[in-house]
């Protein structure tokens, strides 16, 4: 104990030297940093010394550990924060979240050292590994500023006039997406970034209010002239867990979303739908007239006809899955909106020809 103690003294001692370079080198850095979590030297005693160590290899980050080992001394939950506090590095009640825990259910970001389940398929495991073209491993800094970004308290209001925001001690402002576009846009397997574009036929509004100006189930605080996040659908199943780290529904979703026909509609079948849509109005005539035939009746899924992210060729995010919808008896694979309510479908569904098909 004396020998960890005298290390935390140094280490604390270094903290404070370190500070004052920064405070040199600009107060904005120095404030914004002694100002955040981790600049919080009454929770964090041993200052930068809590996660970096003063000599070692150059042109690296010189962590105690690997990066991920050093994020959840802190962040890994109780037992993590035990010797955390033993050695010195934190003091007091830690971050609650255990996001270790998150790190090992069946959908996550593929953090060093939490390999997928070997009971997932290579395609559900591409869709859950979608990174740069260089990797196939995320890393906490891919998405954290660990030095520079200070936690804002949001009050449990949700403002749904302009895309999240976050910043930085530089005084940078950027869209929260940008974060999760530059492992998920164009170096992706799947362009997400391509499909939620403001230039496509319809999107879920990320990066644009929506073309649609009749969504009649949104819930508030949503309107059609709302924005929406990445973090509105991806995140932790659990209450209190913010961010994508992981959860049991694929791929990182706050709740389950059906994908496999067959399955009768419930609050759970498409749980996802239902934290922004009412549950009753998408199933009443009010939303569409065939919303409820083809769910409830027919027991197909929201993902036969929709692409949750954007569409590049028809409003309402309609886009088939190629796996379920195909050409009619003519070769024909399309729809034509006849204004506010009515279009054709020209398709083949599980057997059953559409051609020239209105509603």
């Amino acid at each position: 104990m004396f020998i960890l103690s005298r290390l935390a003294a140094r280490r604390s001692a270094a903290a404070l030297v370190v500070l004052g370079c920064l405070s040199a080198a600009g107060a904005a850095w120095a404030g914004a940093f002694s100002g955040s979590a981790h600049g919080d030297l009454a929770a964090l005693p041993m200052g930068c010394g809590g996660c970096h160590v003063g000599h070692g290899t150059p042109q690296t980050k010189m962590f105690i550990a690997s990066q991920e080992t050093t994020c959840l001394t802190c962040h890994g939950g109780a037992a993590w924060q035990a010797t955390a506090k033993a050695k010195g590095v934190l003091n007091g009640t830690g971050p609650t979240a255990n996001i270790a825990a998150e790190f090992n259910k069946a959908s996550h970001h593929p953090l060093p050292g939490y390999a997928l389940p070997s009971t997932v398929s290579s395609t559900f495991a591409r869709s859950m590994t979608v990174t740069p073209a260089t990797s196939n491993t995320a890393h906490c800094s891919d998405c954290h500023d660990s030095h520079y970004m200070v936690k804002t308290k949001r009050g449990g209001v949700v403002d749904t006039s302009q895309p999240r925001q976050v910043s930085d001690s530089r005084g940078n402002r950027k869209a929260a997406y940008t974060v999760c576009v530059a492992c998920h846009g164009v170096s992706a397997a799947v362009n997400i970034q391509q499909l939620m574009t403001a230039s496509n036929s319809s999107y879920h509004p990320l990066m644009a209010p929506g073309r649609n100006p009749f969504v009649p189930s949104l819930i508030q605080p949503y309107t059609a002239q709302s924005y929406v996040n990445c973090t509105s659908c991806h995140g932790s199943d659990q209450e209190g867990i913010r961010g994508p780290h992981g959860s049991a529904f694929s791929p990182i979703l706050k709740a389950n979303y059906t994908t496999t026909d067959g399955q009768a509609e419930s609050a759970f079948q498409y749980g996802l739908c239902y934290l922004c849509h009412n549950r009753t109005t998408v199933l009443s005539p009010t939303s569409w007239t065939l919303h409820s035939m083809h769910i409830s009746q027919q027991r197909l899924t929201c993902y036969d006809c929709h692409n949750s992210h954007g569409s590049t060729q028809y409003p309402h995010l309609l886009s088939f899955a190629p796996r379920i919808v195909l050409g009619n008896s003519r070769g024909q694979l399309n729809y034509q909106s006849l204004g506010m309510q009515h279009g054709q479908c020209n398709l083949l569904c599980h057997g059953v020809d559409h051609v020239n098909k209105t509603y």
